[in-house]
């Protein structure tokens, strides 16, 4: 067997050895390189349409009721008639509150009647004490004491005279008050509308909204109300200001 002996130093060997293994290196790597186009980042918001169903119901619609209890003593209006604001639509009758204004008034009378005996006594205390007065004048004719009770005496009158108007203040007052309640006997419509609901008829007693059924339904005609019940998973992407597309088909109901 014969020894092979290489011609090359161990220095040139081994730099001939890494040098290939760097050319190798660096034509794997080539193999895997790859391209990678670049784009702007735009930020913009993100729509998505959703179909959900709506229902136009009456921009106002309110249950009209009685503001005192009472009788019905005529109806003006019925189911679908077309009203104005401030426009009659009952007229009611309370006997219990016709004997109150009777009551008012009467107070009202006794209390200017106190008023003028008081003012006729507050004359006669008066008289009497400028007699005195100048009687006083003469010494020894009027005691002094006397002069003075007579003067306190005044006094106390044209106090009761002062008490007699605050009086008949109070009672007109209250006089005031039951004709002001008398005005919700009429019974009439708070904006222009359709009447949609009549449950009263003459005859009738009605109460108030926790006694009784309204005695009419006012609702609006000329302006509507879009409803549209939305998903909870939807909500929260809901801004102010989004417009939705309402030329879809729809029901309104009667």
């Amino acid at each position: 067997m014969k020894k092979l002996k290489t011609n090359f130093p161990p220095e040139r060997g081994a730099h001939s050895s890494w040098l290939a293994t760097i050319v190798i290196v660096m034509t794997v790597g080539a193999g895997f390189a790859q391209t990678m186009d670049a784009v702007r980042v735009i930020s913009r918001p993100l729509d998505r349409k959703v179909e959900l169903p709506g229902e136009f119901v009456p921009y106002l619609s309110v249950p009209i009721h009685a503001k005192i209890p009472g009788f019905v003593e005529k109806v003006e209006v019925d189911r679908g008639s077309v009203v104005k604001e401030g426009q009659l639509l009952a007229t009611m009758v309370a006997p219990e509150l016709k004997a109150q204004r009777a009551e008012a008034k009467a107070k009202v009378s006794a209390a200017q009647s106190q008023k003028v005996e008081a003012e006729a006594r507050v004359a006669a205390v008066q008289s009497t004490y400028e007699r005195m007065k100048a009687a006083a004048a003469t010494p020894g004719v009027i005691a002094g004491n006397e002069l003075i009770q007579a003067e306190k005496q005044m006094d106390v009158e044209r106090a009761k005279v002062a008490a007699a108007e605050s009086s008949i203040q109070a009672a007109e007052e209250a006089l005031k008050a039951i004709e002001e309640i008398q005005v919700y006997l009429r019974v009439t419509a708070p904006f222009s509308g359709v009447i949609t609901t009549r449950n009263v008829h003459p005859g009738a007693l009605v109460g108030t909204a926790r006694d009784t059924l309204p005695m009419f339904q006012l609702e609006t005609q000329h302006r509507l109300r879009l409803v549209v019940p939305v998903p909870e998973a939807d909500v929260g992407g809901i801004v102010k200001g989004a417009k939705i597309d309402d030329s879809r088909p729809v029901c309104i109901r009667p």
